[in-house]
């Protein structure tokens, strides 16, 4: 017997994502699990196939997949369900390698060659020598002739719909193919989309 009791620490992370206040506390404790490289999106899918009943099995499976396919972030996971997913945008490239001038660095979302949105929480974009490696490796991809949007938590929770507008005209302007749609009755992006 081991004691005290252990728990692999798989289980422990689903256990206490069921159990989290709210759901951006569970997407916080998943994505930061994954990004301690402790597990991955893909080793707690497998576990939470192997349990058997566990509250919010559907959306914390819904939230894997989404962390399997290079959400990172609250603000990430976000970004993909209140803006892009629901007004019909183009599905980006998530956690896309990229060289700059500081050297290897990974895109939150890449449209096409065109077009790079960088989701910035305060976790990692809090210090002087950060924001100024982020402006860097913006110049550079202007450099290729790519641009780079920087959206912050605001844009995504509070205001996504307008978000969506103004990320749809930002893709058109760079020759990408936007359908988009209204995420429901009272979105504003039919709105602003026929304003601009």
């Amino acid at each position: 017997n081991v004691s005290p009791p252990r728990m692999r620490y798989d289980e422990a992370a689903l256990d206490v994502a069921c159990r989290a206040a709210s759901e951006l506390d569970a997407i916080a404790l998943l994505a930061d699990a994954c990004r301690s490289r402790r597990t991955t999106a893909r080793r707690l899918l497998r576990t939470l196939e192997s349990r058997g009943r566990l509250p919010r099995r559907r959306w914390l499976r819904a939230v894997l997949l989404d962390l399997a396919d290079g959400t990172c972030s609250v603000l990430e996971h976000g970004y993909l369900v209140r803006v892009e997913r629901p007004h019909g945008l183009p599905t980006a490239t998530r956690q896309k390698r990229s060289t700059s001038s500081l050297g290897v660095c990974y895109r939150d979302t890449e449209y096409g060659q065109r077009l790079i949105v960088e989701l910035d929480g305060r976790v990692y974009h809090d210090s002087a020598t950060r924001r100024d490696a982020d402006f860097e490796r913006d110049l550079d991809a202007a450099v290729d002739g790519r641009s780079t949007v920087r959206l912050s938590y605001g844009q995504v929770f509070n205001r996504p719909c307008q978000t969506a507008t103004k990320i749809a005209q930002v893709l058109r302007r760079h020759g990408i193919t936007v359908a988009g749609h209204p995420c429901g009755p009272a979105c504003a992006f039919t709105r602003l989309d026929r304003a601009a």
